[in-house]
C-alpha cells in the first residue's frame, strides 16, 4: 500500500475556510460581550430595587406593629426603627445601614430615604435610591 492510497481519502479544512469561521467568531463575539455586560448592570440595577422594596416591606411591617403595640401613628421612620428595636432588622433609629447580607450596602435615613450603594461587591454608579413614606 502506497502512502498515496493510505491518505487519499482524508480531506481537511482549508485556511480559507478557518479564517472565514475566526471572523464569524470574531463578530459573535464583539456583539455578544458588550450586550453580556449590560446585562449584568440591568441584573444589578434590579437587584438593587429588589433590596429598596424589601426595606419598606419592613418599614410597613415596623408602621403596623408600631400601631398594634402603641395604637397611634408613628411620628417618623425613627419611631418605627425605635419601636422594632432590633438593629437585625432596621438601624437603630432609623439611621445608618440596613442588615441586607453581604450582597448589598443599604443606608437608611430618618426621612426614609433607602440608598442602595453596593450589590455582589461592585459599586453601583449612581447609586440607586427611593423614598418610604408614611402611610
Amino acid at each position: 500500500m502506497t502512502k498515496k492510497q493510505k491518505f487519499g481519502n482524508e480531506k481537511g479544512f482549508t485556511l480559507i475556510e478557518i479564517i472565514s469561521v475566526l471572523v464569524i467568531l470574531g463578530i459573535l463575539s464583539a456583539v455578544a460581550v458588550p450586550k453580556f455586560i449590560d446585562l449584568q448592570s440591568d441584573a444589578r440595577q434590579i437587584a438593587a430595587e429588589a433590596a429598596i422594596a424589601e426595606v419598606k416591606a419592613r418599614l410597613s411591617m415596623g408602621y403596623g406593629k408600631y400601631l398594634l403595640v402603641n395604637g397611634d401613628e408613628p411620628a417618623d421612620v425613627a419611631a418605627i426603627c425605635d419601636g422594632i428595636n432590633d438593629t437585625d432588622i432596621l438601624p437603630a433609629l432609623g439611621n445608618g445601614d440596613v442588615p441586607m447580607g453581604l450582597d448589598y450596602t443599604v443606608g437608611l435615613v430618618p426621612d426614609g430615604t433607602i440608598t442602595v450603594t453596593v450589590v455582589q461587591e461592585v459599586t453601583l454608579a449612581p447609586a440607586v435610591t427611593d423614598t418610604w413614606e408614611l402611610p
